[in-house]
């Protein structure tokens, strides 16, 4: 690795902190989504675990948020289970309601601010009975839901994530056939990504008319988490490498963040159809950013696969790191003009001294964003904790804090003390660049 410069970096006053997680991945006994239903199946998960009690974050929060406040985050981002709000069709559930209240007035007695995701990968059984985001009428439901969560508890919420990662999500589970029902049909893609586009725009309006139906003296910021893969053609000299990652990029990336801003669903997701509902339909966008693919229609060529081992350079237990592809990624949103915020950002490593690289080098990036001109206001870690890391099971450790699957002891790691002081200062030092590098 390429050693960087180590002048100190400032960032702006009123700068968000803070790390995230999601409901089926930490809270534990989720037992009523598709996810829970798939792992019982067997075979699915790579460690061959389920998610189970997972980190049994739905009793010991209230322990976690104690740790949140000591490691000086101020912001907190983690999502509502929907199929703990809505366990039938209609039938809403007053404890589970009640109980996220709880968990958001926990973060604001303690001052943290509360980034809540309305959909984190998982579907209630009785929509993945109907189809789930194939069914044209999720859309509705999920407007439905997401006006009972803000009838309920938006008095409390200031910041609104609709839909994690929705492209990835109809990809990993209609087409690439990774995430359940684990299809492998491109036109099921489409449809689902369609779905998930005009629920977005519907659930943002959903969340803005309620709260001033309700009379809530908040003024929510609505925002997507766009999962941001970067696709680096392998020589950017051959122009059938450079249109395979621009074909990428739109098919993951740019109809779908071009749909908000222009309210069109552009072809092969739509038939350009231009939906008022949609356009406009964020105050803010998410970006969650892991690495890049390499991307080139040359695999036979074993120069073209010596070329791609060679561009790799330092790995996680999960990816290559490329830093570059945050920056490029950070840059290619700055045209939509809205404030941004990296909702995820991380690595799975069981190396802590690399996690902390990771953070180091990847803030970096996030400084030399802002100064080129992206009004990026705030970086979310992935994760707070470790946790059950989806198809991977518990094999990821990508927690600022370790956690202890048997007695469920949580003990953050030195990258959470170095993140800490990050924070406190609002600033990276030289010397917290030497100890690393």
């Amino acid at each position: 690795m390429s050693r960087p410069d180590y002048e100190e970096i400032k960032f702006p006053k009123g700068f968000l902190w803070g790390a995230a997680t999601s409901a089926h991945q930490v809270e534990g006994n989720n037992t009523n989504n598709q996810w829970w239903a798939w792992e019982q199946e067997g075979g699915h998960i790579s460690d061959g675990s389920v998610s189970g009690r997972a980190c049994d974050h739905y009793h010991l929060y209230e322990q976690d948020f104690n740790l949140v406040k000591e490691l000086g985050h101020n912001v907190h981002r983690f999502s509502i289970e929907w199929s703990r709000i809505e366990p039938k069709e209609g039938k809403w559930s007053e404890k589970e309601i009640e109980h996220y209240r709880k968990v958001i007035v926990a973060l604001r007695e303690r001052d943290i601010i509360p980034m809540v995701t309305l959909h984190h990968f998982t579907n209630p059984l009785w929509l993945e009975e109907k189809g789930a985001w194939l069914n044209p009428k999720t859309v509705d439901y999920f407007e439905r839901y997401t006006r009972k969560v803000v009838e309920t508890m938006g008095d409390l919420i200031p910041f609104y994530n609709t839909i994690n990662e929705p492209v990835w999500v109809a990809y990993a589970s209609y087409a690439l056939g990774v995430h359940p029902p684990c299809h492998t049909d491109m036109n099921e893609f489409y449809t689902a990504g369609r779905h998930f586009l005009m629920a977005h725009g519907k659930s943002y309006n959903a969340i803005h008319e309620t709260v001033k139906d309700m009379g809530f003296k908040v003024e929510p910021q609505v925002g997507i988490v766009k999962q941001m893969m970067y696709y680096d053609p392998v020589d950017p000299q051959v122009k059938e490498d450079v249109d395979e990652a621009d074909r990428l990029d739109e098919l993951t990336n740019r109809w779908f963040l071009d749909g908000i801003h222009t309210g069109i669903i552009r072809q092969p997701f739509g038939k350009g159809e231009e939906l008022e509902y949609l356009r406009g339909s964020w105050d803010f966008i998410g970006v969650n950013y892991y690495t890049r693919t390499q991307v080139t229609t040359r695999l036979s060529d074993p120069k073209v696969l010596e070329l791609m081992v060679s561009r790799v350079g330092e790995t996680t237990d999960m990816y290559e790191v490329y830093p570059e592809g945050l920056y490029k990624q950070l840059m290619s949103v700055k045209k939509y003009g809205k404030p941004v915020y990296v909702t995820e950002n991380g690595i799975a490593t069981k190396d802590d001294n690399q996690r902390c690289r990771y953070i180091l080098t990847h803030l970096k990036i996030v400084h030399k964003a802002i100064r080129d001109g992206v009004n990026l206001k705030g970086y979310i870690y992935w994760s707070l904790m470790d946790n059950f890391e989806w198809s991977f099971g518990y094999s990821m450790r990508f927690g600022l804090v370790e956690v202890n699957y048997e007695t469920l002891e949580r003990k953050p790691r030195p990258s959470a003390y170095l993140y800490r002081d990050i924070i406190k200062n609002n600033k990276i030092t030289t010397q917290q660049f030497q100890k690393y590098f």
